[in-house]
This record gives structure tokens, C-alpha cells and sequence, in this order.
């Protein structure tokens, strides 16, 4: 490569990066649960103000209202709600199956289920958005300590709670989602007959 090749190089170069660097900049992905202000969190979902605006229906034991708790926090990222715009009735239970059997009986693992049955409502409509049915697990070994035992089945509770929690939140965030791209559609007036010429007077 001659001298002047190479006086030449590195500005090509230099120019090639940074038409690069443009591009990547320009093509950000983001999730469609995440605000367009960049806010971290889950609960600045497609319109925040769509999921800071759902109500939760009152749990009724623990489990339930770790469930509540979360959607709350997922829905509002912590901050104050918004007025009142969406109703999510939330019925939640909670089991445990043992996972096989093992040759060392003195730690068996258990698995935690918490399901959730619910339904998002618009206020104004009275309308169901959506309605269906999530899950989520969990698992624990125990002891032959009865107190260790019934501290980690409420730590696999609680995880299950916060990740059917998510698994809720991610749903109803794609759902408002679709509600907001589908286009207002006015109401196509049918259009006038046209009318007819007069018939011409027949001369006498």
C-alpha cells in the first residue's frame, strides 16, 4: 500500500464506524411492556397509565395477597395509581406435591403450585379483556426441622406468588397492548341513491 493509499485508509475507516455506531443507535429495541421514557420498570407498560389504572380484587389468605401485592407493584412500579380504568378480579389457590422419591429421605423436595384464576374488566364497558387462568412454582427441600420447614415452604410460596405475578403482568400489558393498536373505526354512512332525471314533458 502506497503512502497516499494510506493517508486515505483511516478516514474511510473512521467514517465507516461512525455511520455504524448512527445505526445501532437508531435501531433500540424495546419491550412492549416498558414505557417510551426508558423507565425500568415492568409496571410502565404499554401506556403506564393503562396498567397504574388497573384496581385488584382483596385476597383472602396469605398466598393470595402476595399475589396482589405484586401485580400492584408491577402495575405501578411504586408509585400512586391512576383513576380507576380497568377491574382485575383475581381468585387464587395454592398446592404442594412431593417430586418423586429419593434415596436420601432426610431432604425431600416438594413443589409449590399457585394458580390464579382472573379477569380484566374495562370500567366504562363493562367489557372482558381478557380472561384466563396462570401458574407458577416453585420448589423446597425439607428437613427433619418442623420450623425450617414451614419457613421455606412460605419462601417457595412467595416466589411462585412473584412469578405468576410477572407471567399476569406480561399477559395484560401485551393485551392493553392490542387494544390500543386496533383503529377507531367510524361508522360508514350509506351513501345517497342518486337521483333520477325528470322525464321530459311528451309534446301534443
Amino acid at each position: 500500500m502506497s503512502s497516499s493509499d494510506r493517508r486515505w485508509a483511516r478516514p474511510i475507516r473512521t467514517a465507516a464506524l461512525l455511520l455504524l455506531a448512527g445505526g445501532l443507535a437508531a435501531c433500540t429495541v424495546r419491550p412492549v411492556y416498558m414505557s417510551a421514557s426508558g423507565s425500568g420498570s415492568s409496571g410502565g407498560g404499554v401506556g403506564q397509565a393503562d396498567l397504574s389504572s388497573i384496581a385488584v380484587s382483596d385476597a383472602f389468605d396469605r398466598v393470595g395477597q402476595q399475589v396482589r401485592n405484586n401485580l400492584i407493584f408491577l402495575f405501578t412500579g411504586g408509585r400512586p395509581p391512576a383513576p380507576v380504568a380497568y377491574t382485575l378480579d383475581v381468585a387464587t389457590t395454592s398446592s404442594e406435591v412431593r417430586l418423586g422419591f429419593e434415596k436420601d429421605e432426610t431432604a425431600p423436595a416438594y413443589q409449590v403450585t399457585v394458580a390464579v384464576r382472573y379477569e380484566l374488566k374495562e370500567v366504562a364497558s363493562g367489557r372482558s379483556i381478557q380472561r384466563s387462568i396462570a401458574n407458577g412454582v416453585a420448589s423446597y427441600d425439607r428437613s427433619n426441622q418442623n420450623f425450617a420447614n414451614i419457613r421455606a415452604r412460605i419462601d417457595a410460596e412467595n416466589r411462585a406468588a412473584q412469578a405468576v405475578a410477572e407471567q399476569i403482568n406480561l399477559r395484560l400489558s401485551i393485551a392493553l397492548a392490542k387494544e390500543k393498536a386496533q383503529p377507531l373505526v367510524a361508522p360508514v354512512a350509506a351513501p345517497a341513491p342518486a337521483s333520477l332525471p325528470a322525464a321530459s314533458a311528451k309534446s301534443g
